[in-house]
């Protein structure tokens, strides 16, 4: 498992922008509907083949990060 701190803060505009960039260079991702916890935390999840991805954008952490199965550079 990989996981990506993006953002020290939470932001719907960092969140959209970590997903558009992940669709962006991962060919044949599938993105499935996004979800939204409890306390507003969002979270948007992608397939390929079995492997996932998860991005957050948590409030109750205060943070936008990603864990995924795929290593994933270009947000290093």
């Amino acid at each position: 498992m990989y996981e990506y701190n993006v953002y020290q803060e939470a932001s719907n505009e960092k969140f959209l922008e970590t997903c558009q960039n992940i669709e962006s260079f991962i060919p044949d991702i599938v993105k499935e509907n996004p979800l939204v916890d409890v306390d507003g935390t969002g979270i948007q999840r992608y397939l390929k083949g079995t492997q996932e991805i998860k991005v957050y954008n948590d409030y109750e952490v205060d943070a936008v990060y990603v864990e995924s199965d795929i290593e994933l550079p270009r947000l290093k």
